[in-house]
């Protein structure tokens, strides 16, 4: 017998108590197991395991599920808060893009106004248009570091205040 035939055996016995097998391969491990007594006593030492393992009632200790049930509130919050936070941002781009056009358009004109009545060059005007382009983006973006996203991030932490570090049992 080869090696491969070993494999086969041991996976189509590991496979036997948990999935359906095929008739031909059912058919052609008992024959295997017969005609191979290190397989068949590997067969019988599993299925004695898998009836023990099945004997014996696994239960989570209450503290264990009230953990469990507190990270998995935990984790859907933060999954919520940062939905919420992906909306603001795409809102505040939205907003920064439509006021950065109206803020260039009106230095355009406001440009174009300068020139005309004051008689200055075009190129003093024309950076303007740039900058005004550019400012609500850098206003915007000065607002988000003044005022962080803390009222985000203060129910996680409430709730991951209330777990005890380091109880993982």
């Amino acid at each position: 017998m080869t090696d491969h035939e070993h494999e086969r055996a041991l996976e189509l016995i590991a496979r036997r108590g948990t999935e359906e097998i095929a008739a031909a391969e059912s058919a052609w491990l008992e024959a295997h197991l017969t005609s191979c007594p290190p397989c068949a006593r590997y067969g019988d030492d599993f299925d004695q395991a898998r009836r023990l393992l099945q004997a014996v009632a696994v239960t989570a200790s209450p503290r264990l599920v009230a953990m469990t049930q507190q990270r998995v509130r935990a984790r859907a919050l933060q999954i919520r808060e940062q939905q919420t936070r992906t909306v603001l941002i795409a809102i505040s781009f939205c907003l920064g893009a439509m006021s950065s056009a109206v803020s260039a358009w009106l230095w355009w004109k406001f440009g174009d106004w300068l020139v005309e009545r004051f008689a200055l060059p075009v190129s003093l005007a024309a950076p303007g248009i740039f900058f005004f382009l550019l400012l609500p983006a850098v206003v915007i973006a000065a607002l988000m570091l003044a005022f962080p996203h803390a009222g985000f991030e203060s129910r996680l932490m409430a709730a991951l205040a209330r777990e005890p570090e380091g109880d993982n049992q």
